[in-house]
């Protein structure tokens, strides 16, 4: 599935830089490993596609809705 998502320019870079290889979003989509993230730099317009690694639930630490994904 693919997830189209707009970012701040600093993030769009550090992650298309290979810097930043994880995104933090709320979780108000079905996010699954294997899927793809559209992501549109809101300044530019510019889009980079990373896939979904790894999944992080912050609940265990009483943090709901929260997500980390790992991007590869």
């Amino acid at each position: 599935m693919k997830h189209n998502l707009d970012i701040k320019d600093n993030f769009f870079e550090d992650i298309k830089s290979g810097l930043k290889t994880f995104e933090v979003r709320r979780k108000n989509k079905n996010y699954q490993i294997g899927d793809t993230l559209i992501l549109k730099n809101e300044t530019t317009q510019k889009t980079i596609s990373k896939t979904i690694s790894y999944i992080s639930h912050l609940n265990t630490y009483n943090i709901n809705n929260i997500i980390i994904l790992g991007l590869i």
